[in-house]
């Protein structure tokens, strides 16, 4: 036998050794209902007596014992200070004499009774590992609930958690009406007062529930959900993830001659997560794919002529970036949930998608365009202007919509003026600054962050030498395009290009690439290349797809409406040749000899003298 074994019998009785001398082992019975403290005997007590393993006393006591490093810092700790109040008495564990003193002055010392320690030290023995010394885990069993409890909470979730949003009188005058009343109505003698009923939901109230409940999941999401978002830097190590959304401006806008007010523009960006930068824009009153097309070209261009089109001239330090960014992160708004987004990936452009109402995930294009706006709006007022105190009863600014007097292209020249600003002068006062930054004296403005980014940190993903026929070509929508003898059938038009003549004589299916604002051209895209071809039907030609669809539509109408008419003239058609064929029927069948010369008489008879009976001989 060796020391710390475990012997188990056909009882299924186990036992540890504990200490060996001689003949006689010092051993302890595992079994719960005979626990005790250690005991001598003789060795030959254990001869029919087999080894087992330790996950056997764990089921006994049916517990599973973790590793210590694995235990919670609490039960950790606790087992720690249980082990050191019965470690003393380990030394005397052979001598029983010894061993009580020794449990004596333990439970002296620590404040506790005896019972305690020989718990702790049995416990100990029987699983040898400290773990066995964690407190078990007291379950305690919920009060049920009273009948009154019930018809509490059933009309707190019936008529309060509701986004009618009553109040909790009305959902207490209902519980009521429905459950304390008799067949004729009457209030019952005992009902539960409105401080017991509003007592309850205070005491179970959940803000969860109460903001989904009342308000609904989407305006959770966006306005009560728990930001957890952290800095940019986060995800964004150096310049090269960028983040896009869309918003539509406070503003109305009026027509170039300012008879007409026509709407709010929708104000499309795209900002660099690391530095803040704003990389491109969009302006418009198209949102979806021109809304797309129109921002990324902008990522692209030169900003610093781009600017001057609008009369401002800044230098290329301002808005120093012309390159696409590695990785866009956006939400599923409409602007970027359809295929002509994803294909940005063909430009190597990873695309990342946010869950909905993530605005702490994207914070940096939210905080935009707050600044943005609020950049104008003070200097605005009168002028179109949309805030919410301009609602309210006797507002001089109530009528904002006849009010105002921008046009978009002034209206874009105020939004590039103010982006400009946020670039170049916005103060970034949370930036998280390296020391080297510090020690180069790197300003807090979102192009002088992004300037050393681009020159100093690894990790920046940009991507450069895409042109904006590539770029466009990339982001027109695409469709599938056949192959026949009659060309390449694209839209139900039909389109050609020199050295397909094989192709369009096998056949077959392929991707196009089309321009919904102008027919006469689309591209074959194969093998990550573009092919033009060119109209072959030209009363199409410098139309757009909604003007050839329109057109086609009304031929199609015109076809219709002459259908009927056809197919009576069809059917009057049949009448009168089966009329000349009846009338032209007789018995007797015509002679076959002859015919040449029955032909030349015939022809003779038939012929006429069209110059003579012109009058040209007279």
């Amino acid at each position: 036998m060796q020391k710390n074994q475990l012997l188990k019998n056909n009882d299924n009785e186990i036992v540890r050794i504990l200490a060996v001398d001689g003949d006689e082992v010092l051993y302890i019975f595992c079994n719960k209902e005979k626990r005790c403290m250690p005991k001598w005997a003789s060795s030959l007590l254990f001869s029919g007596y087999l080894p087992c393993q330790e996950e056997e006393v764990q089921q006994l006591w049916g517990i599973e014992l973790a590793d210590e490093e694995r235990l919670e810092v609490q039960d950790r700790n606790t087992a720690r200070c249980r082990y050191a109040i019965i470690a003393p008495v380990l030394s005397f564990l052979e001598d029983d004499r010894l061993r009580t003193e020794a449990i004596s002055r333990a439970a002296e010392q620590n404040n506790i009774s005896k019972q305690t320690v020989r718990n702790y030290l049995q416990k100990y023995l029987i699983f040898n590992n400290v773990s066995a010394l964690v407190p078990k885990k007291r379950t305690t069993k919920e009060k049920p609930l009273s009948d009154d409890e019930k018809n509490i909470r059933w009309a707190i979730n019936k008529y309060y958690y509701s986004r009618k949003k009553n109040s909790l009188n009305f959902a207490y005058k209902m519980m009521l009406a429905k459950k304390y009343t008799d067949d004729e109505g009457r209030l019952l003698q005992k009902y539960p007062s409105f401080n017991q009923f509003r007592y309850w939901y205070s005491k179970n109230k959940k803000l969860l529930t109460y903001y989904i409940s009342r308000n609904g999941m989407s305006d959770f999401m966006r306005n009560d959900r728990v930001l957890l978002g952290d800095n940019a830097q986060v995800f964004a190590s150096a310049p090269g993830t960028a983040v896009a959304d869309s918003t539509v401006l406070d503003l109305y806008v009026v027509s170039d001659d300012r008879t007409q007010v026509v709407g709010r523009p929708i104000l499309s960006v795209i900002v660099d997560a690391y530095s803040y930068l704003c990389l491109g824009y969009s302006l418009s009153w198209e949102a979806g794919e021109f809304s797309l097309r129109d921002l990324m070209c902008n990522v692209i261009s030169n900003k610093k002529e781009h600017c001057k089109r609008f009369g401002i001239m800044i230098s290329e330090e301002e808005w120093p970036n012309n390159k696409l960014p590695g990785i866009i992160i956006t939400d599923r708004g409409a602007d970027y949930a359809g295929y002509t987004y994803s294909q940005l990936a063909e430009l190597s452009v990873q695309i990342q998608n946010l869950e909905g109402y993530r605005g702490d995930m994207k914070g940096q294009v939210e905080k935009f365009f707050d600044l943005i706006q609020n950049y104008f709006k003070p200097h605005l007022k009168g002028a179109g202007v949309v805030a919410p105190e301009y609602n309210q009863r006797g507002s001089y600014f109530g009528a904002y919509k006849e009010s105002s007097c921008l046009t978009l292209k002034e209206t874009e020249t105020i939004s590039l003026r103010c982006i400009i600003h946020y670039n170049t002068k916005h103060l970034i006062e949370n930036f998280p600054y390296t020391q080297e930054m510090i020690e180069m004296g790197v300003k807090p403005y979102a192009n002088d962050i992004w300037k050393y980014g681009v020159e100093n940190l690894r990790g920046c993903n940009l991507i450069d030498g895409i042109s904006q026929e590539e770029l466009v070509l990339t982001l027109l929508p695409r469709t599938t395009g056949k192959f026949s003898r009659y060309g390449l059938k694209v839209n139900g038009m039909r389109y050609f290009c020199e050295g397909f003549i094989e192709r369009c004589l096998q056949g077959g299916e392929a991707v196009v690439t089309f321009d919904k604002d102008d027919v006469s051209f689309v591209w074959l895209y194969e093998k990550g290349e573009y092919t033009r071809f060119e109209l072959i039907e030209s009363r199409f030609k410098d139309m757009d797809l909604f003007q050839v669809q329109e057109l086609k539509a009304r031929q199609k109408e015109l076809v219709e409406c002459g259908r009927h008419e056809s197919l009576q003239s069809d059917v009057e058609l049949i009448g009168h040749i089966q009329t000349i064929k009846k009338n032209a029927v007789h018995d007797g069948k015509p002679k076959t000899k002859n015919m040449k010369d029955a032909r030349k008489a015939a022809r003779e008879e038939k012929h006429i003298n069209h110059a003579k009976e012109a009058g040209l001989h007279d």
